[in-house]
C-alpha cells in the first residue's frame, strides 16, 4: 500500500489533485465463485485508448480489468498478417506523426522499433495514374483532358483530391498551430458543409462529386461533411510537421505491434471475446452485463467504444438527451478493402504507373511496397475504398467484393487481366464494433456534440478518437484515455 500510495500522490501532486483524500485502495480483480466477475476500475474496448487509460492507471498503482469484445487487441490498429498478405499492410491505422509524442513513448519504453512511413493511399513520386470517366489518364495530362471539371485555372492541374484542400487551407479561419480553436464557438459558424464553401469558391456539383464524394478520406459527401472538421484537421497537420523530431513513420512489423506490446505491459486482466450488453450504475458501484450474460461489477468505469459500437450498449439511468444523440448520429467513414498478391508485373506490359486514383469500385488501387530490404519491390495491391463505394462493397458478401472489384480494375486497365490474385477482404463500415475506419463530424455536430461525449456520466467516463480534443487518430485515442484515467484517479484519490 505504502509504495503505491506515494506513486499516486506524486501524479495527484503534479496535477493539482492533492486535496481529493486518500485511502480508497483501488486493488484486485477476482472472479468469484459465483458468476459475478468483481474489480475495481473496469475500461470496456482494448483499443489505444483503453490500453493507454489501463496503462497510467497501473503507473499509479491503480489497477484495472479490461473487457475487449473481439478476439484481439488494438481496435482500428490493426495490420495483416504476413501469410495472408505479403508485407503485411495496414487495415486500420497507417502513419504515425513526428508529434504522436505518447504514441512515440510508448513504443520507445515497451521495445517496439519504428521505421520510415509505408505509404498505403498516397501514391509515390512518379507513380500515379488517373482512371477516371473511363479513362486513363496520366497526372500531366489532367490539366488539359476534356473531362476535366474543375474550371478554375488553380484547380485544373491538381489532383482531385488536393483541391479541396486548397480551399480548406485558403478559408480556414483558425489561429494557426490552436489546436483547440475548432471548439471555440466563436468559430461555429464554420460548421458548416463542405459543399456551402466550395460552393462560394465557384465549384461545381460534378467538382465536388470528384474533388470530395470520391475516394474521400472522410465522410461520404460535401455535403455529408463539416468544413470546421477539416480546419480543424489542418491546424493538427500543421503541428505534427513542425515536430521535427526524426521519430514519426511506422513500427516495424506493423503498427499493431504497438498495442500488442502495451497489452504485455498491462499486469491486469484482458477479457476477450465480451461484447457489453448493458451497463447500469448505482450510488457506489456499476454493473456491466456482457452478452453471454455474465455480469462484472466495478467501482468506475471507462467505456472507450466507438460511439458507433456504444449505440448497441443499453446505458441505465439513460445518458443526457444531448449526449445520446450525440453518440447515435456521429458519422463514420465508410471504408472497405481488397488486397491482392501480384502475379505479373502488369505495370511493365502497359508501360503505365504501378497506382491508379479510380473513380470505380477500385478505388484508389495502390501498389504497396512494404518490403524494407527491398524497398522498389511491389509486395501487394490495395483496393483501398471509401465513401458510397465503400457502402456498397460492405454489403457484398467476401466472394462477391473480390470479384467486382478485379472486374472493374480489369475493365479500366486491360493489362491488369490473369496479373493479381485476390487473397483478402476487410471491412470497417459494417463492422459493429467500429462502424467505419474513423469518426467525421457533419455540419452543426461539433458545435451541438463535441463538448459532449467526453461528460462522465456518474460512474461512467469516457474516451476514445472521438473525445479528443487537441490531437486525431492514435495520438488523440492516446490523449483520451490519458485523460479519462486522469478523471477516475482525481475521484479515487
Amino acid at each position: 500500500m505504502i509504495k503505491n500510495s506515494i506513486k499516486r500522490r506524486t501524479f495527484i501532486k503534479k496535477t493539482g489533485l492533492l486535496s481529493i483524500p486518500l485511502g480508497l485502495g483501488l486493488y484486485g480483480c477476482q472472479d468469484n465463485k459465483g458468476s459475478a466477475i468483481e474489480t475495481d476500475i473496469a475500461i470496456i474496448g482494448s483499443g489505444l485508448s483503453g490500453l493507454n487509460a489501463a496503462l497510467t492507471l497501473q503507473a499509479f498503482g491503480y489497477k484495472s480489468t479490461i473487457i475487449e469484445a473481439t478476439d484481439r487487441i488494438g481496435g482500428r490498429v490493426y495490420t495483416a498478417k504476413e501469410e495472408d498478405v505479403p508485407g503485411h499492410p495496414e487495415l486500420g491505422a497507417n502513419g504515425i506523426g513526428g508529434g504522436y509524442g505518447r504514441l512515440l513513448s510508448a513504443a520507445t519504453k515497451y521495445g517496439i522499433e519504428i521505421g520510415p512511413m509505408r505509404p498505403r493511399t498516397e501514391p509515390r513520386k512518379g507513380e500515379l495514374l488517373y482512371a477516371i470517366y473511363d479513362d486513363l489518364i496520366l497526372p500531366d495530362q489532367w490539366k488539359t483532358h476534356p473531362k476535366n471539371p474543375f474550371h478554375l485555372d488553380w484547380a485544373k492541374g491538381m489532383s482531385p483530391t488536393s483541391v479541396p484542400w486548397k480551399v480548406y487551407a485558403d478559408t480556414n479561419p483558425l489561429p494557426e498551430n490552436d489546436l483547440t480553436a475548432w471548439r471555440d464557438p466563436k468559430f461555429a459558424e464554420w460548421d458548416r458543409s463542405i459543399a456551402s464553401v466550395m460552393k462560394e469558391q465557384g465549384f461545381t456539383e460534378e467538382a465536388m462529386k470528384l474533388s470530395v464524394g470520391t475516394n474521400s478520406s472522410y465522410g461520404i459527401s460535401a455535403d455529408d461533411m463539416s468544413v470546421l472538421n477539416f480546419y480543424q484537421i489542418l491546424n493538427f497537420i500543421s503541428q505534427q510537421s513542425a515536430a521535427k523530431t526524426g521519430r514519426g513513420g511506422a513500427a516495424i512489423g506493423g503498427n499493431q505491434r504497438i498495442p500488442e506490446a502495451m497489452g504485455n505491459a498491462y499486469t491486469g486482466d484482458i477479457r476477450q471475446n465480451s461484447p457489453v450488453k448493458s451497463i447500469s450504475a448505482a450510488k457506489d458501484s456499476v454493473t456491466i452485463t456482457l452478452d453471454n450474460d455474465k455480469v462484472v461489477k466495478a467501482k468506475y468505469v471507462i467505456i472507450t467504444l466507438p460511439a458507433y459500437a456504444l449505440r448497441r450498449v443499453k446505458i441505465d439511468p439513460p445518458l443526457p438527451a444531448l449526449q445520446q444523440e450525440g453518440i447515435d448520429e456521429l458519422g463514420y467513414t465508410p471504408n472497405a478493402q481488397v488486397h491482392f498478391t501480384v502475379k505479373k508485373n502488369y505495370w511493365e506490359e502497359d508501360g503505365l504507373p504501378p497506382s491508379m486514383w479510380s473513380d470505380k469500385l477500385c478505388g484508389r488501387f495502390m501498389a504497396l511496397k512494404n518490403d524494407v530490404d527491398n524497398p522498389e519491390k511491389v509486395t501487394s495491391i490495395v483496393a483501398y475504398v471509401n465513401t458510397n463505394e465503400a457502402l456498397k462493397l460492405s454489403k457484398m458478401s467476401e466472394k462477391d467484393a473480390k470479384a467486382i472489384v478485379m472486374k472493374e480494375a480489369e475493365e479500366i486497365r486491360p493489362s491488369l487481366k490473369g496479373a493479381l490474385e485476390p487473397v483478402y477482404y476487410w471491412k470497417w463500415s459494417n463492422n459493429p464494433y467500429a462502424g467505419g475506419a474513423y469518426a467525421y463530424w457533419k455540419p452543426g455536430q461539433i458545435t451541438k456534440y463535441a463538448d459532449q461525449f467526453a461528460n462522465p456520466h456518474g460512474r461512467i467516463h469516457f474516451a476514445g478518437e472521438h473525445t479528443a480534443v487537441y490531437f486525431r487518430g492514435m495520438e488523440g485515442a492516446m490523449e483520451s484515455g490519458e485523460r479519462a484515467a486522469s478523471e477516475v484517479m482525481k475521484l479515487v484519490g
